[in-house]
């Protein structure tokens, strides 16, 4: 695309096989390897650390950190070494005598399914609200490979606290968080393929081969508010251009295994919200996706939509990025310390899976041609510096009031990454701190701060107040979820101003505020609540998620949403109204 530059930072034999990557707080550049797609298990997967040692700030050596995984699939920072998904198991590695390789192991969760691997756990990823979030997806019957694909998972586990929380099998096929020091795991109401991500404020989105943007409209937590609510789906498929949607590759002779969906996207993976700030504001609210099979990379812009958004290209006619040669295979991405998008290039003669392609082709031995190749690009606005964040990052040296003046910063990466070291960090010196953020009103900040203090349980009503009347829709949404978390304890039960603020917000200028507080509504307690829902209900009737909230939040008083409702909508007909009345006439 034009405005911006590509350079090549990392290539065999420095990387092999890259999947995934992360940069920790002192600059530290793992990659995730996996030589063993398709058909590998032989453990032939590992994670490399990347290292500079001239100063220059690329890299020119690497080590293995850490070996033996079957398929790995992602790998995330966690207190002193990394987390790697590796199914069945969440693993932790870290290096305890400094010799740059790990020398200690720890399965941290257990029980994924090892299917296909597009189907398997990957992608740990430290959440807004301090908890990890893996993408995740059903297992699948392989029929021609079974005997080494068909492990359908089991109960998912902390293996060293046998009586801590668990998931039912395989996790139910969907997207799994989990925070590992308090052994809590969840569930999610959505479901991946390959990658996961979220905006600034925590929204989720998706991708899956075909449909390459899904948003998880409505979580967990109030999905299962009302158990005779029964939904098809909880995710929106966002995009204004189609689900497997037309693309525009450059590729040259390019050799398509499967001869279906040809010139649409059809292996997207790595779903990556752009928030690194040095694109300019037209890339505020973009996703990135790989489609490797086209050699490309597509990008959307991210609009709000009622409830949800819908995605629409940010070019037309073509890609944001796209390659001649038909080995480029972008597989995932990586917003840096510098702001710059890193692309992964697993760079393979062939990535689809033999489950779908010819016996001839499978037994042609090119499965694994290009299996000591890989690269990394670097992306950036054209004009910008060389890449230095190898040598200058070092977050861990800072004190934790330098690390909350981070949590405001432009970029994603800054914020994030201080973020989970205050986390971990557990300092509540630092709380008279925090709330200065949450009442500075800066367009970041408050939320990571809210959901610090209250993970600390040191949230104070002041706090919670002052955000539901933020004059930012994802701090106001945020606090509605704090709210919904909070309003049962001491010092905030029967709190006057939380109940008024909370009372004025069912009125507020923003769908999507208005949306999360009928599915909050589900843990609240306020005067005239059927009133309320159903003056939301009158306003956003016509947006399928609003009806769908409604109900999940009226379990037990369906009957009186019923009545008021229909009061409320009154007796002209409308799409919205007839789907509404349909579900809650089948929950009642």
């Amino acid at each position: 695309l034009d405005g911006v530059k590509v350079e090549r930072v990392a290539a065999e034999p420095l990387v092999e096989d890259p999947v995934a990557m992360e940069i920790d707080e002192d600059g530290n550049w793992y990659v995730a390897e996996m030589p063993g797609y398709p058909l590998d298990l032989s453990k032939k997967g590992q994670i490399r650390k990347l290292i500079d040692t001239n100063g220059d700030g690329y890299p020119d050596k690497s080590i293995v950190f850490a070996d033996g995984l079957t398929l790995p699939m992602g790998v995330m920072r966690w207190k002193k070494g990394i987390l790697v998904a590796d199914s069945p198991n969440i693993l932790y590695f870290e290096d305890t005598d400094g010799d740059q390789k790990a020398d200690k192991r720890e399965v941290i969760l257990t029980g994924f399914s090892l299917s296909n691997p597009q189907h398997n756990m990957n992608t740990p990823k430290f959440g807004i609200d301090n908890w990890i979030y893996l993408g995740h997806s059903g297992a699948i019957n392989s029929f021609t490979y079974e005997d080494i694909f068909g492990d359908k998972g089991k109960e998912i586990t902390f293996p060293n606290k046998p009586n801590a929380a668990f998931l039912p099998k395989n996790g139910n096929g969907r997207n799994v968080r989990f925070k590992p020091d308090s052994y809590q795991v969840e569930s999610l109401s959505g479901e991946t393929q390959y990658g996961h991500t979220t905006d600034p404020w925590g929204r989720r989105f998706y991708t899956d081969n075909a449909n390459h943007l899904f948003h998880e409209v409505i979580d967990a937590r109030y999905v299962n508010a009302n158990k005779n609510l029964v939904i098809a789906d909880a995710m929106e498929k966002i995009p204004d251009h189609g689900n497997a949607c037309e693309i525009y590759p450059i590729s040259e002779n390019p050799n398509h295994q499967l001869l279906t969906d040809v010139g649409v996207v059809t292996s997207s993976c790595g779903i990556t919200w752009y928030d690194g700030g040095a694109f300019g504001e037209k890339y505020n609210k973009v996703t990135f996706v790989g489609e490797p099979v086209h050699n490309l990379v597509h990008a959307d812009i991210i609009e709000s939509l009622g409830a949800t958004f819908q995605g629409k290209r940010l070019v037309e006619k073509k890609e944001f990025l796209a390659s001649k040669d038909p080995w480029f295979r972008p597989v995932n991405f990586y917003v840096g310390p510098d702001g710059a998008l890193y692309v992964v290039d697993y760079y393979r003669q062939l990535v689809e899976h033999p489950e779908w392609m010819s016996d001839e082709v499978n037994k042609s031995g090119a499965l694994y041609n290009g299996s000591t190749k890989g690269r990394i690009y670097r992306i950036t606005k054209k004009g910008a510096g060389p890449m230095d964040w190898m040598k200058s990052v070092r977050l861990s040296e800072k004190s934790s009031e330098d690390l909350v003046k981070l949590l405001s910063h432009e970029n994603g990466w800054f914020r994030k990454t201080a973020q989970r070291l205050l986390f971990q960090r557990g300092d509540k010196n630092i709380a008279s701190a925090l709330s200065d953020v949450v009442l500075s009103d800066t367009e970041y900040g408050p939320v990571a701060a809210l959901w610090l203090l209250h993970d600390w349980g040191i949230l104070s009503p002041k706090d919670l107040e002052h955000a539901l009347k933020s004059d930012l829709e994802g701090v106001r949404e945020n606090a509605l979820q704090l709210a919904d978390r909070m309003m049962q304890k001491p010092g905030f039960k029967g709190n006057l101003a939380l109940n008024e603020s909370l009372i004025k917000l069912a009125d507020d200028p923003s769908a999507r505020v208005r949306f999360q507080w009928i599915c909050s509504s589900s843990y609240l307690s306020l005067p005239k609540m059927a009133e309320l829902k159903a003056k939301i209900l009158t306003k956003d009737i016509d947006d399928h998620w609003t009806g769908i909230a409604a109900i999940a939040s009226s379990q037990g008083a369906e009957y009186e949403l019923l009545k008021f409702s229909t009061k409320a909508m009154g007796a002209t007909a409308s799409e919205g109204k007839s789907e509404f009345l349909g579900y809650l006439a089948a929950t009642l």
